[in-house]
């Protein structure tokens, strides 16, 4: 029955494998991969800002294809690992659903979809009579090298084992192979002088990314503080009455997994659905094992209830593709019904413009003003500057415009595409294109400039 689920989920998953290049986020995570693979370093060259380990999966092989199967492997590993837990094949069946199918972006391959396997694997060590301490701390680095929110799951896991055992030498067993994959990585990054661009991006920018829809963490009305006392509470709440013989182990453990996992999922107050996917596989095991002892503890899905619904609401204007149109996209393209370009257009209308701008792009590098990345992808262009998205350097360090400023006059790309109507004004990349650029052609809302000559000094400071 594990083959077929896994079957089933590896199904609900082919179609990704046919998709174009169109979402926003596997744009900028291949852009990244093309450049490190050319043998650039992360963050000193180029630049985004999550922990480096999901740019140096995509740099192994940074095509869409190497993206998707690398992420459905990660599903079937996951979906494995719940099997193996609950030993319920519908909750395997149920976390395979969920995890592939577009209700939340499960069919991109996002970082959640990454992290969740060594997550979930770390549950099914720990639920073992001898767990190997050595190897958890080798998953936890795994999961926040991919993604800074994995490690709330970690806290709320962590957590649970020290009520449950009240000892420290597994932590510090654990400690040893974070330790050292943690320096690893800051050996590299200061031998290759990037230290500074790697704190920066990982931690530092996280945070400020964060803050600019949850705003600021001085203020009690932040969504963040709020959450977090509700969680304390929440997690006293469950220690107190697991010492008074009152909640289970597994429930203890499963129900804070659950909790620091869904805090986790909501940390930057921002409603992308693929966030949600971080807390599939603890929510499907927290409510299998509460069905399966429903007459102790039937009175938890009243609140559990209420968190679904509170989700469903605050989610409810998010972006998502229908999943019933998704597949039947899918079938009219492979049975010949659809053409490429109605296909690929039904997931974005500037899909197939991104194809016709990178076709007519030449020269060793390129700047693009505007969040699409893709161009950049499909192209094989390298970026004139190491920060590809507009929107970071905007909203969270301006003073970098000033550095693209003095990189496009010295690296003078043949070309310079606009996205317009401009959402981040750049008075100075304007100034460079008036002197030194001139319109060569209009492709949807993509302004394609290609320059005269010689970059000018004539730009404005």
């Amino acid at each position: 029955m594990t083959l077929l689920i896994l079957f089933i989920t590896f199904l609900l998953r082919l179609p990704s494998f046919f998709e174009p290049y169109w979402y926003g986020d596997e744009g900028i995570y291949l852009a990244v991969g093309q450049v490190i693979q050319r043998g650039a370093v992360l963050y000193r060259d180029i630049w985004d800002n999550k922990t480096p380990l999901l740019y140096l999966i995509y740099g192994l092989a940074p095509t869409l294809l190497w993206a998707k199967i690398s992420a459905a492997a990660c599903v079937l590993g996951t979906v494995y690992f719940v099997k193996k837990i609950t030993k319920s094949n519908l909750a395997a069946l149920l976390t395979g659903i969920f995890l592939s199918i577009p209700l939340f972006e499960g069919s991109i391959a996002n970082a959640e979809l990454y992290f969740t396997l060594p997550i979930v694997a770390t549950v099914y060590i720990l639920l073992r009579n001898k767990p190997n301490y050595l190897l958890i701390g080798s998953l936890f680095s795994i999961s926040f090298l991919i993604k800074f929110p994995a490690v709330f799951d970690f806290i709320g896991l962590f957590l649970a084992l020290f009520i449950i055992n009240r000892k420290i030498r597994p932590f510090l067993v654990m400690a040893i192979p974070i330790i050292l994959s943690f320096s690893f990585f800051i050996f590299y990054f200061l031998i290759n002088n990037a230290f500074g661009d790697f704190l920066t991006a990982s931690f530092f920018q996280n945070a400020s990314y964060v803050a600019v829809d949850s705003g600021p963490f001085s203020k009690f009305s932040n969504p963040l503080f709020t959450r977090g006392i509700l969680l304390l509470l929440s997690s006293t709440i469950l220690s107190v009455l697991f010492w008074k013989r009152r909640l289970s182990k597994e429930f203890l453990f499963f129900g804070l997994w659950f909790g620091f996992s869904l805090y986790g999922a909501l940390l930057s107050n921002r409603p992308y659905l693929h966030y949600l996917l971080q807390i599939i596989p603890p929510a499907i095991i927290l409510v299998h094992y509460l069905i399966k002892n429903i007459k102790k503890y039937y009175l938890v899905f009243i609140p559990l209830y209420l968190v679904f619904r509170l989700l469903q609401i605050n989610f409810s204007e998010a972006f998502r593709l229908p999943t019933w149109h998704y597949y039947e996209n899918f079938y009219g393209y492979v049975s010949g019904l659809k053409t490429w370009k109605d296909y690929a257009n039904w997931f974005d209308a500037r899909t197939v413009t991104n194809y016709q701008i990178a076709s007519y792009l030449s020269g060793d590098n390129l700047f693009v003003w505007g969040d699409n990345a893709f161009i950049y992808v499909l192209s094989g262009i390298a970026p004139t500057t190491k920060f590809i998205q507009a929107h970071h350097l905007t909203t969270i360090d301006p003073s970098n415009l000033d550095k693209i400023t003095d990189q496009i006059r010295t690296k003078k790309p043949k070309f310079i595409v606009v996205v317009r109507p401009v959402r981040f004004p750049f008075p100075k990349l304007e100034t460079i294109i008036d002197n030194n650029y001139r319109l060569k052609r209009i492709i949807g809302e993509n302004y394609i400039y290609q320059i005269l000559g010689n970059i000018s000094n004539k730009t404005a400071y």
